[in-house]
């Protein structure tokens, strides 16, 4: 029996116990595949110099993918797109580096990313400098604290040098000549 009339046998077994398959790839050693992907790529790991045969489910051919290749190249391009326009989120998003500036051209996702950074190093920016001024608050406050100490310890010794010159000026009053004023 030839190979071509083996692997139809092997590929018409493969349909009955998978009906929802209809297109089986069979390698040059009778190795079988769903994906045309995957028997190509064991294809070309074997070494083999024919492509994988392609066997169909009866009643079913090969679709025109004319359709599909050019889905293909669309999603194809689109990735690409949408690949560039992360790296560019992902450059404008690493605050270490600097970015380039939106123009008419940049994608307006881009655009927004590079609001939101602008955004966040204003308020980056505004953080720094209330976290400068409330250190300078708290150092006023600080002194404050020492100046009011000192103030207090300058108060008792007022206070003591008061009750120190009243007892001394009322010994003296009460040492003088009353007559004599």
């Amino acid at each position: 029996m030839s190979n071509k009339k083996k692997f139809q046998e092997k590929a018409n077994a493969l349909f009955e116990r998978y009906p929802e398959t209809n297109k089986i790839f069979i390698s040059e050693n009778g190795q079988c595949f769903f994906e045309e992907k995957a028997a190509k790529d064991y294809h070309d790991l074997r070494g083999f110099e024919n492509e994988p045969e392609v066997f169909f489910r009866e009643g079913t051919q090969d679709e025109d993918d004319s359709d599909v290749q050019e889905a293909l190249h669309h999603s194809e391009v689109a990735r690409k797109t949408l690949e560039g326009i992360i790296e560019d989120v992902m450059e404008v998003c690493d605050l270490d580096h600097d970015y380039e500036p939106a123009n008419a051209d940049t994608d307006k996702t881009v655009t927004a990313v590079i609001s939101l950074r602008e955004k966040y190093a204003e308020k980056d920016r505004l953080l720094t400098e209330m976290g400068a001024d409330l250190e300078k608050l708290s150092n006023v406050a600080t002194e404050n604290e020492n100046l009011k100490q000192q103030l207090e310890a300058a108060n008792k010794q007022l206070e003591e040098l008061n009750k120190t010159l009243t007892v001394k000026t009322k010994k003296d009053a009460s040492q003088t000549d009353s007559t004599k004023a």
